[in-house]
């Protein structure tokens, strides 16, 4: 073989020659952490294989009862999870959806039970009116009845004011056909309730009225079934030139009814009973 080093400059010979033993060096390196890094996989996997089977030594041990704790075996915690307010709200909505629906159901009914019971008046009396054909020229002075009564009557309840509610029953069937079978269960219903004493009507009712005849023998506005009012003082009062004669101002029995005993119904007449004396006073007083 012919010899060409005659014909490359000694530097450039002697340059590769350094490049060279530069590149096995680095090759030997290379191979060097290569094999370092195998013995390191392999140490590490050989220390992995002994943990699992020293855990799974221990843990035989543990369920057949030979030991009662382990220091092999501990329980991994797992890594605590940081999450938003929005992730956390989702999360709750996603869980109890159904559960956070109801209680706002709930919230909102006792919310509006709770303003209700607090808003609304409750009356210290209900007077009924009861009518047939002056039913409308009654219901439409409803104001004024209201008006008339809580001129004579008192706080019984206690809230510091005094206020009447009038209840209207109308009785002339025939006028509204599809009206009658509700009027008839409001008569019905008010027939079995105590609660309600006093009673303005112009007819012939089915509730049991005070007699007041032996207690005002001589008083000719004191019929079978309570006070006449129309007098002037009523009529001014109720707005009501040409109120009818035949008007009149009862108070119910204390007899016993099905949704009331009878010593309530006592105790319900006697409440009653000032606001009549009242009321009779002024009419007695009053002008024709």
């Amino acid at each position: 073989m012919e010899n060409r080093d005659g014909f490359i400059p000694k530097e450039d010979l002697e340059f590769e020659r350094e490049l060279r033993k530069q590149e096995l060096e680095e090759e030997a390196q290379r191979e060097q952490l290569e094999q370092q890094r195998r013995e390191t996989e392999e140490r590490e996997r050989a220390e992995y294989e002994k943990t699992l089977q020293d855990r799974k030594i221990e843990l035989v041990k543990l369920k057949q009862g030979v030991i009662e704790s382990s220091d092999v075996i501990k329980e991994e915690k797992p890594e605590e999870i940081k999450l938003t307010l929005g992730q956390k709200l989702s999360g709750m909505w996603y869980r109890s959806k159904w559960l956070i629906i109801f209680i706002a159901v709930m919230a909102a009914a006792f919310a509006y039970i709770t303003y209700d019971t607090l808003t609304t008046v409750h009356p210290d009396y209900t007077v009924l009116v009861v009518s047939g054909e002056n039913y409308n020229a009654l219901y439409y002075r409803t104001q004024e009845l209201e008006s008339f009564f809580e001129s004579y009557a008192d706080d019984v309840n206690g809230d510091g004011e005094v206020n009447v509610m009038i209840y209207n029953i109308s009785t002339d069937y025939d006028a509204d056909p599809t009206m009658a079978s509700g009027s008839q269960a409001q008569l019905m219903s008010q027939l079995q309730s105590g609660e309600n004493v006093l009673l303005v009507s112009d007819q012939v009712t089915d509730f049991a009225l005070t007699d007041f005849r032996e207690q005002y023998p001589d008083d000719e506005r004191i019929t079978e079934f309570g006070l006449l009012l129309n007098c002037r003082t009523v009529r001014d009062a109720l707005k009501w030139e040409a109120m009818p004669d035949e008007i009149y101002l009862g108070v119910r029995s204390a007899s016993r009814l099905l949704s009331t005993a009878q010593d309530q119904m006592q105790e319900n007449v006697d409440r009653a009973m000032p606001v009549f004396e009242r009321i009779k006073e002024a009419v007695d007083s009053s002008e024709e």
